[in-house]
């Protein structure tokens, strides 16, 4: 009896500590899953924080790459021509004239040319002036002149010719790179008719070069300076239009000053020399029957010698 209520007692304790076992296996099993999990977890959230920098990096250089490269700065090249007509209050324009060429040197311009017309008394009663003026300062010299009296008229025009410019830039570029190249052919040519040929258009070329430079600076003088034609007038006097007349009429114009001047001279030339034509006809048709008789009568005497005898 003792031995089975031992027994029993050993396989009841052999049941607790099988139990306890079993329960911090369990313990053991549930810490290492949870601490996996979160170790899982938190593996997703470093790649997706790595995903988003890496995406941020790509998206940062795709818009460096797309983002367009900056232009250069070109400045435009700018032709302006005007024409302004100021009537003083003065019946003598002198002293505004006087006062628009000190306005213009203190801008840094000139006065290209000049037309003054005076009355019986001598007075200056109208001036026709071509300014040159910077043309940062047109719309200044502009304003200051208009103030010498009041403005009669104005006219203003401005034409782009940056593309002009450019053109010409890179033609002289390509041309004196062609102008080196052809000094190598010549240094290295051997016969006296290669010589010849390069020569030849070694000068071609050095007078296409000169005339782009000739029109590189024309075209600097007039994006440089502007143009103003200023006309001064006294009270009451008329203005003189200096703005002359472009296309079909001012061809027409040309074309019909040209066919009366050219008729004029001439109708004077002939006119000059109607009364020598009148004395050469009064002098050389009396001449002209003379000598005609003079040759019939020496064919007419042997002819009638016979019927004489």
């Amino acid at each position: 009896m003792r031995r089975i209520k031992t027994a029993a007692a050993g396989v009841a304790l052999l049941g607790m500590v099988l139990l306890a076992g079993c329960s911090g296996g369990g313990a053991d099993s549930t810490s290492e899953s949870g601490a996996s999990g979160a170790s899982g977890a938190a593996a997703p959230q470093d790649r997706q924080g790595a995903g988003s920098d890496e995406a941020s990096d790509g998206k940062a250089t795709g818009n460096a790459q797309n983002k367009p490269a900056a232009q250069p700065t070109i400045t435009r090249a700018i032709i302006k021509t005007g024409s302004l007509t100021i009537e003083t209050d003065s019946e003598d324009v002198q002293a505004q004239r006087q006062q628009a060429i000190t306005l213009v040197a203190g801008l840094k311009g000139q006065v290209a040319s000049e037309d003054t017309g005076s009355d019986d008394k001598g007075r200056l009663t109208r001036a026709n002036l071509v300014l040159k003026v910077p043309t940062a300062s047109f719309d200044t010299a502009i304003q200051r002149l208009s103030e010498l009296g009041t403005r009669k008229q104005i006219h203003q025009e401005s034409s782009d010719v940056t593309e002009q410019v450019v053109d010409v830039e890179s033609r002289i570029a390509s041309q004196r790179a062609s102008l080196e190249r052809m000094r190598t052919l010549l240094a290295r040519a051997n016969t006296i008719g290669e010589i010849v040929s390069v020569e030849t258009e070694l000068t071609r070329r050095e007078a296409d070069l000169e005339s782009l430079l000739a029109k590189q600076k024309n075209l600097a003088l007039q994006t440089e300076l502007a143009t103003l034609a200023l006309t001064l007038t006294a009270k009451g006097e008329a203005p003189v239009s200096q703005d002359p007349d472009r296309g079909f009429v001012a061809g027409l114009k040309g074309g019909w000053n040209a066919f009366t001047a050219t008729f004029a001279a001439l109708a004077t030339a002939l006119g000059a020399a109607l009364p020598f034509l009148v004395l050469l006809v009064l002098i050389g048709v009396p001449l002209w029957r003379v000598r005609n008789r003079l040759r019939r009568q020496p064919a007419l005497a042997p002819s009638q010698a016979p019927d004489g005898q």
